[in-house]
């Protein structure tokens, strides 16, 4: 385990915790879904949001969500529907949106995909008391709030 070095406050460690946190979590996520459903993490979260709301939806809606450019959306819903995992069609409520539904395969990767985070949860990750695991959730939570549309 790496140390975490001596930064002059709160803030800056708060800060390269979370930016380390993110970066192991995407790259295990990442290797995990290569791996066991040869997809890419970012298939699989929009695979999800898709599952999760299915109708009509436009890629920015379902990038804000994940936190992921429209681009990157874009490039894995075309990467889903060449692999038979979704469909797309123009919504009939408007032309701005599509309605994106996931094909039966792509809601089997779906499932096996959250099975493996579950999976990972129990196996991968230490063990985090319940306190400490909603006390981290309430806290940025807070900061997320916070700090959405700054900048």
């Amino acid at each position: 385990m790496a140390a975490v070095p001596d930064f002059p406050d709160d803030l800056a460690t708060l800060w390269f915790l979370v930016h380390r946190v993110a970066g192991l979590m995407d790259r295990a996520g990442e290797a995990l879904f290569r791996r066991e459903l040869g997809i890419s993490l970012a298939q699989f979260l929009v695979l999800s949001v898709v599952d999760a709301y299915p109708g009509d939806l436009n890629q920015q809606a379902i990038a804000d969500r994940l936190g992921l450019t429209k681009g990157t959306v874009s490039r894995q819903i075309d990467n889903a529907v060449t692999a038979g995992r979704m469909t797309v069609q123009v919504s009939e409520r408007t032309r701005r949106e599509n309605h994106i539904a996931l094909t039966p395969a792509g809601q089997d990767l779906v499932r096996r995909g959250d099975a493996l985070f579950r999976d990972a949860q129990r196996n991968v990750l230490p063990a985090i008391d319940d306190h400490d695991m909603a006390a981290a959730l309430r806290v940025l939570s807070a900061l997320n709030a916070s700090l959405d549309g700054i900048g």
